[in-house]
């Protein structure tokens, strides 16, 4: 049987995440029901394709089809062979006050057999595959996603015929020739000013090690400055600059005329880290090494520090409003303004041994930070809260689970915010079960915490499988109301497409139906889902030292309980040093261990000392490089 599953137009958000006591819960009681209006502009056709379960979000076909009146099918191509078909997005821009309008999805890419091809999405035109350029026998192919008015997605690709690197622009003709593009990595486009069009792109040249502005058919490049490959930050929205960070020095690049510029830090070292530097609106943020959190502003030339007082567990940032840089660790949300004028910083969540958050992607939409807490009861029952940091405490909506949030046809360009759209509406899943599994709402954002259109449930799916999927954040746009997204079979793990019409009551009807997948080992157990979905549930990892620098691949905890049984955690996912436990199996006392694969013992204790299901979060205690919590005395460790 082929398995066909959505890749989806509207893409969904996984939050797991944790209560926070300064939450105020908002009641469904006597709550009118807000409805959605239908957009105006064009229209876009919608597609889904059949997953690949070795690729989180691949797919090995695609399928066009119009919402509007029957979901048929109008373009299938059964043979798409890259991971994931990504697509362009089309609007007006008025410069004078950042508005757009008339927003759509205007071209599906995709490579199949080794050749590119593109279609057309506009409902004004015919859905065919039009092949992207004459070239044949691409191998390597890999799409860059440069968000300019909208994204447009440019292909890089090893063209076997040539034995040449290419650039294939997505309005390319079948009868045009790809870019010779050499060893370069593609890192952004270039013009005159913002609004105007492309002139040309911002380049890495792998083997002068240099940065380059080139012209469009790259006949002409020239060199900027030296850098790494991963040096590159991002772009100033609105404006021609771009932004490096070389060996802890901030470099403003001009893209217009490709002057280069060092904005100083002042002497600040960067503390070193994954996610301690981020990029918004104008500015550099980072985190010191002093543990406080600083913005570089790339137009003022200026730093500015936004905590007042260093503190340990600051070290990731993880998402912006217009006015909030939102950051912690894994086990503490926060909140700060971004002009520093914050006394204290705000706590949104923090993880205990039965509640918390897990993960938090960046729905900073606007002047709202969206994300998701959790707590867990004695018998194991999870309760989600779908909740909203708008600058005041958190508000909050039990048995709740934010799922997504699709664009409008019109509005503003954000610069400030993580999301850069004005929203249409939000997708709730309300009613939640241990899983995130519900009934799905459509929500109008003005109204974002009261009661929405229905849109349906599904028994044993939960539609909050997914974390963002990057190649799809920017473009949720629906069609004549109509979006398709991603659920998971929470029994026996398989994942299925549905389609639903927010404007329409009880719309959501299922597109495929696959079969479930064994999950056993290797990049098989992921089937097309975020790794969180598995590793929420009771667990954590094992190292080789009690610092966890090191994974211990292979091998395995084991738990006895005060009655007799016992449980070996399954390992099966990650690269085997992970564990998990469904959270039903730990609800009395035990001794944990570590085994190897023969189930030798390796290392453990001798008492009956975690107590339930309030430990059932170990790496919430055994956490690594020593910031271990409630006596725990080090990373769980295969060293003794």
């Amino acid at each position: 049987m082929r398995v066909k599953l959505s890749i989806t137009l509207l893409t969904t958000l996984l939050f797991i995440g944790c209560g926070s006591s300064s939450s105020s819960e908002s009641s469904d009681s006597n709550r009118e029901v807000h409805q959605l209006k239908a957009q105006q502009g064009t229209q876009s056709y919608l597609f889904y394709g059949e997953v690949n379960p070795k690729s989180l979000g691949g797919i090995s076909n695609v399928s066009v089809f119009d919402t509007n009146p029957s979901n048929k099918i109008i373009s299938n191509d059964n043979t798409t062979d890259v991971s994931y078909p990504v697509v362009s997005t089309t609007m007006q821009y008025n410069s004078a006050d950042s508005s757009y309008s008339d927003m759509y999805v205007s071209y599906l890419s995709y490579i199949s057999n080794g050749v590119a091809y593109v279609v057309d999405m506009k409902k004004s035109s015919t859905p065919t595959a039009i092949q992207n350029s004459s070239a044949n026998h691409l191998s390597d192919g890999d799409y860059e996603d440069i968000s300019y008015l909208g994204t447009k997605q440019y292909l890089i690709a090893h063209n076997d015929d040539s034995n040449q690197t290419v650039l294939i622009r997505p309005n390319m003709s079948s009868s045009d020739e790809p870019i010779v593009f050499g060893d370069r990595e593609l890192l952004s486009v270039t013009y005159p000013s913002f609004g105007e069009a492309i002139d040309g792109y911002l380049v890495y040249n792998n083997e002068t090690k240099k940065v380059q502005k080139c012209n469009l058919d790259m006949s002409s490049c020239s060199d900027i400055m030296e850098a790494g490959s991963r040096d590159f930050e991002g772009d100033v929205a609105g404006d021609v600059y771009s932004a490096f960070l070389t060996d802890d020095k901030l470099y403003r690049v001009n893209k217009a005329d490709g002057t280069t510029e060092e904005i100083s830090l002042d002497g600040i070292k960067i503390l070193e880290g994954h996610g301690t530097t981020d990029f918004n609106g104008d500015s550099f943020y980072f985190i010191g090494e002093d543990y406080n959190l600083y913005r570089a502003s790339l137009t003022q030339k200026k730093v500015t520090k936004i905590t007042q007082t260093a503190d340990k567990r600051l070290e990731r940032i993880r998402s912006f409003t217009n006015d909030w840089v939102i950051y912690g660790s894994d086990t503490i949300l926060m909140a700060s303004r971004k002009d520093g004028s914050t006394s204290e910083p705000i706590l949104l969540s923090e993880t205990t041994k039965t509640k918390g958050y897990k993960y938090v992607t960046n729905y900073g939409v606007g002047d709202e930070f969206l994300f998701v807490t959790y707590s867990i009861s004695n018998d194991a029952k999870t309760t989600y809260r779908a909740c909203i940091f708008d600058g005041a405490s958190p508000k909050c909506k039990d048995n709740s689970f934010w799922a997504g949030a699709t664009a409008s046809k019109d509005g503003t360009i954000n610069f400030k915010s993580n999301y850069p759209y004005t929203p249409y509406a939000y997708i709730r899943v309300d009613d939640t079960d241990s899983f995130g599994g519900g009934t799905l709402k459509a929500i109008d954002p003005k109204y974002p915490l009261e009661d929405g259109l229905t849109m349906g449930s599904v028994a044993d799916y939960n539609f909050q499988t997914f974390l963002t999927n990057s190649r799809y954040f920017d473009e949720t746009i629906d069609s004549d109301g109509g979006v398709v997204f991603y659920a998971k079979n929470d029994k026996n793990f398989h994942v299925d497409s549905f389609y639903m019409n927010l404007l329409k009551e009880n719309s959501l009807q299922q597109l495929t139906n696959t079969e479930p997948i064994d999950v056993t080992k290797g990049r098989d157990h992921c089937h097309g889902r975020h790794c969180m979905i598995c590793h929420n549930f009771a667990g954590g990892k094992i190292y080789t030292d009690k610092n966890g620098t090191q994974s211990a691949y292979g091998y395995r905890v084991k738990l006895d309980f005060e009655d007799g049984s016992t449980l070996l955690a399954d390992v099966a996912k990650g690269a085997s040093e992970n564990f998990a436990i469904p959270l039903n199996k730990v609800t009395t006392n035990f001794k944990p261990s570590i085994v190897d694969k023969n189930g030798t013992f390796i290392n453990g204790v001798d008492e009956f000392n975690h107590y339930g299901i309030e430990y059932s979060n170990c790496n919430l205690c055994h956490a690594r490089y020593g910031n271990t919590k409630y006596d725990a005395p080090s990373a769980i460790t295969i060293e003794k």
